[in-house]
């Protein structure tokens, strides 16, 4: 199936454009899109016509001045249905909309205004529509200061910032992973003109900053991996994560030397999981994967390594060098395909740790040259 995705390069957009192209490659085909198309009716033209399903996501969440959130979102959403109107699209069209269209905010207005309109435009020109009504959207790369108040407090607490809350709210959230799962299924099914996103977290925000805090006391500060003991301490860890400076690594373990030899604590976890160690031949290359959910670290105790990591979806790549010598660590980042080389001329001999147990029938794992 050929899909499109308006705002490719924003946080929803860009999870759900990597899925697409990582996750299901044989399933979908992504048909690239650029914000520009919008204002070039031949561009907008060609790209509406190859897709069978467009996901709508492109928009203005905040702005200096809020009339330009309506005026952007409910422009884009017409220019979108002009372009249906002269191709006489039939494929289906599913629309971000948000549980803050009852609100009396600009934001909640156009997305209820823009989904009205789709629903319309759907019977008079005969495409198919889903309206994705959305609560709060988290995970990892989401931006600070203007997607999500959680990508705001994990970017300052991870520098050592104090957060303040405005307004100590129950809210409800939903891990973009999770989101991007129901896109697919709303891709594959019936159309629901109101489809309200489900499996939803709802704890007040100032429990969500609690748990922030611990995240960095323990792991940032302590080396220990929390106690994550359900879905959303993991998946909300993972986000904290995400904010972490790459050049942070390697980290040296405490290395424990006397006349007997030397003593290296390489792991403290409440979390379980899954431990295992590799040898590796000199010139020998492993890895070449990334994960979209697993937590993993890589502790180098004898030889020399080179560690290589690269955000998918860019072109830059780091480089971290790790002896044995001065045992060391590096903890993946979701998303971030990484491998590792032995340099030197004796054998490599690397621990792992991994936060689950290993299951062949869902790896998250998935192959990708650094």
């Amino acid at each position: 199936m050929k899909i499109g995705v308006t705002g490719q390069n924003g946080f929803i957009g860009w999870h759900l454009s990597q899925t697409f192209k990582y996750i299901f490659p044989l399933e979908f085909k992504l048909i690239p899109f650029e914000r520009n198309f919008f204002y070039h009716e031949d561009l907008l033209d060609k790209f509406t016509s190859d897709c069978n399903c467009i996901i709508h996501l492109a928009g203005v969440n905040r702005d200096s001045d809020e009339s330009n959130i309506k005026k952007v979102n409910i422009e884009l959403s017409k220019k979108l249905i002009e372009s249906f109107d002269r191709i006489k699209f039939k494929g289906k069209l599913i629309f971000s909309s948000s549980y803050k269209e009852d609100t009396k905010t600009l934001y909640g207005i156009s997305k209820k205004e823009a989904r009205e309109n789709f629903i319309l435009a759907s019977k008079r020109i005969g495409f198919m529509f889903t309206g994705l009504i959305i609560p709060n959207v988290y995970g990892p790369f989401c931006k600070p200061n203007y997607n999500s108040f959680i990508a705001t407090f994990c970017y300052q607490i991870s520098r050592d910032i104090n957060p303040k809350i405005i307004h100590d709210n129950e809210v409800e959230l939903i891990y973009v992973d999770n989101l991007v799962k129901q896109i697919i299924n709303c891709i594959k099914s019936e159309p629901i003109i109101d489809y309200r996103v489900s499996n939803y977290k709802r704890i007040r925000v100032s429990l969500v900053l609690d748990l922030i805090r611990s995240f960095h006391n323990e792991y940032a500060k302590q080396n220990k991996i929390p106690k994550l003991d359900n879905t959303f301490k993991l998946e909300l860890f993972n986000t904290y994560r995400s904010y972490l400076k790459i050049n942070r690594y390697p980290i040296k373990h405490k290395n424990n030397i006397d006349q007997r030899g030397n003593f290296v604590e390489t792991m403290k976890t409440l979390s379980g999981g899954q431990f295992s160690f590799s040898t590796t031949e000199p010139g020998i290359e492993r890895g070449n994967h990334f994960h979209t959910r697993k937590i993993e670290r890589f502790s180098v105790i004898k030889g020399n390594a080179e560690i290589k990591l690269r955000k998918i979806g860019t072109k830059t790549t780091d480089s971290f060098k790790l002896t044995g010598d001065s045992p060391s660590f590096i903890d993946m980042p979701l998303w971030y395909t990484h491998n590792l080389k032995n340099i030197g001329k004796d054998k490599l001999i690397t621990l792992f740790w991994i936060n689950e147990l290993y299951d062949k029938k869902d790896p998250d794992t998935y192959l990708e040259i650094v």
